[in-house]
């Protein structure tokens, strides 16, 4: 419910000419299960949310949403009057560092479910015979994605959760910081067994994680923090799939990451997204000419802050059609929008990228 993302119908994809089909996540950021459904009427629209979400007013135009739908806990996440996300709270208690203990923070690195191999058994069935990739995510696999640092899905989160308080935290509380990625290394490595055991092959792409290290501006990270505290755990997952299944990988990290990417590169990682072209340092050329050989690209087809949502069709044709040819060449390109549509673009200029994208490839 976080980021109020719609699933895409059957006929809509091929209609988009979708080539992968994510298998739909188990669970929400809020730990509501996506298995049963009720309407919620959204800014005047009837929609469908997990059956077990509670939704209350704020009194003032917006919302609250409650970890696991428990209303006895403080609400995890709010939605502002006429918003269109839930923005994360932080509930916590003031973090203690002199009885600090890192399982406060790897209590959301939760063992995979037998029910949730279930339902993507279910779901799989549903959709294998579309001919697309089959890509999947199976959980809580962060390691510091700011989305889940506050515990949106946890009742009564402890450790570092305030967001400002976790980026410092490498800095602050180095030890404390690793033996969590330590912990969470292992879980995510018994999950993905659990994946692998349960679908091989017939899962083609692995979606490890979405912790940012990017502004618009440039890394929120120094590089070299990055290489000594993050990259070590990243290679011992992606050695892990790459020496056990034939999965790829793939690497969501948003804003200005160039200096990160040889990062990303030796960990393992076979594919980053959303690309986000706009952002310092990530011009498409200078991307694809300089790692466009050692990683897939899968994103930085159109601008989702600018172009799509403000532009003309004619502006988004064409550059979409400029992206296309940049990072086409020689292969190792996935088109996609940079990050989700937003809300109220055009659909004028969604049906103008779909329509540049056929054009590129010499669709009738």
């Amino acid at each position: 419910m976080s980021t109020m993302t719609a699933y895409v119908e059957p006929d809509l994809a091929d209609c988009l000419g979708c080539d992968i089909q994510q298998l739909y996540n188990y669970g929400d950021t809020y730990g509501h299960t996506n298995t049963d459904w009720k309407e919620w009427v959204y800014q005047g629209i009837p929609v469908l949310i997990p059956a077990d979400a509670s939704v209350t007013d704020d009194g003032q135009g917006g919302y609250y949403v409650y970890p696991k739908g428990d209303t006895s806990c403080p609400p995890s996440g709010h939605m502002t009057a006429n918003g269109y996300y839930f923005d994360n709270l932080t509930r916590s208690p003031e973090f203690d560092e002199d009885h600090a203990d890192p399982a406060d923070n790897v209590e959301d690195y939760m063992l995979v479910s037998d029910d949730q191999i279930s339902y993507h058994k279910k779901v799989l069935d549903s959709v294998k015979n579309n001919q697309r990739a089959i890509q999947v995510a199976p959980g809580y696999f962060g390691l510091g994605d700011a989305n889940n640092i506050p515990g949106p899905n946890l009742k009564n989160p402890k450790g570092i959760r305030s967001i400002e308080e976790w980026y410092t935290a490498p800095l602050l509380y180095p030890e404390y910081v690793k033996e969590i990625f330590e912990q969470g290394t292992d879980i995510v490595i018994e999950n993905l067994k659990k994946y692998w055991d349960a679908f091989g092959s017939d899962i083609d792409i692995m979606y490890i994680c979405g912790t940012d290290f990017g502004t618009q501006k440039g890394p929120l990270i120094n590089p070299e923090i990055f290489k000594e505290l993050y990259m070590p755990y990243y290679k011992k997952v992606n050695n892990w799939v790459h020496e056990n299944t034939t999965w790829k990988t793939l690497k969501h990290c948003c804003g200005g990451i160039f200096p990160i990417l040889p990062y990303l590169i030796e960990g393992g990682f076979d594919a980053i997204n959303p690309v986000q072209c706009s952002a310092e340092g990530m011009e498409p050329k200078r991307l694809k000419e300089t790692y466009g050989k050692d990683i897939l690209f899968w994103g930085g087809g159109v601008d989702t802050q600018k172009v799509l949502p403000f532009g003309k069709p004619e502006d988004v044709r064409e550059q979409v059609l400029e992206r296309l040819d940049i990072f086409s060449k020689d292969g190792g390109y996935i088109f996609n929008t940079i990050h989700n549509i937003q809300a109220n673009v055009p659909i004028e200029n969604i049906a103008a990228m779909i329509e540049a994208i056929k054009e590129f490839n010499g669709d009738k």
